[in-house]
C-alpha cells in the first residue's frame, strides 16, 4: 500500500549559502527559520455608491528572513562570511528536499542572554527575492 505523506517535521532543515565557487554549502546549523513569505497587501478602492468595501491587491512583500543559531565563536565566524554588505544567495532545504532560495544582504548578532538559557545568534537577511523550489530543483542547485 502506498502511504501518502501528510506532513513533515523540522528535522533535516538546513541553510546553505552560495560561495565564490558558485556552489551551495551549508552555512550554519540553524535552530529556527522564518516564514517564506507573507500575505500580500490590499488597497481599498471603494466607490461611494458601493454598499460594501472593495479592494485590489497591493504589491507582494519580500519579508526579512531571520534565522536562529546556537552562538559559538565558530558559528559567528561562519555567519560573518556572508555579512559583508554584498548580495548573497541562500538556500533553505526542508526534510522532503524542497525549499526556497533567498537573494539578499545579511547581518548577524548575538541575541539577549538570560539565566539558564543557551546563547543564540540571529542571521538576518534583507531579502530582495525569495523563490520556492521543488525537490528536483533543490537537488540540481546542490549538484551544481
Amino acid at each position: 500500500m502506498d502511504e501518502k505523506k501528510i506532513a513533515q517535521s523540522d528535522v533535516g532543515t538546513m541553510l546553505y549559502a552560495k560561495g565564490a565557487d558558485n556552489k551551495y554549502s551549508e552555512l550554519i546549523e540553524i535552530i529556527s527559520a522564518p516564514a517564506e513569505s507573507t500575505a500580500g497587501g490590499t488597497i481599498e478602492v471603494t466607490v461611494l455608491k458601493s454598499p460594501t468595501k472593495q479592494y485590489i491587491p497591493d504589491r507582494v512583500d519580500v519579508p526579512e528572513q531571520d534565522f536562529g543559531y546556537n552562538y559559538t565563536e565558530a558559528n559567528r565566524e561562519k555567519a560573518n562570511t556572508v555579512c559583508d554588505g554584498s548580495v548573497h544567495e541562500f538556500l533553505v532545504k526542508f526534510q522532503d528536499g524542497s525549499g526556497y532560495t533567498i537573494t539578499g544582504t545579511a547581518q548577524t548578532w548575538t541575541n539577549e542572554i538570560g539565566r539558564g538559557q543557551a546563547v543564540e545568534g540571529t542571521l538576518h537577511i534583507v531579502a530582495t527575492d525569495i523563490d520556492w523550489k521543488t525537490s528536483t530543483e533543490v537537488t540540481a542547485l546542490l549538484a551544481e
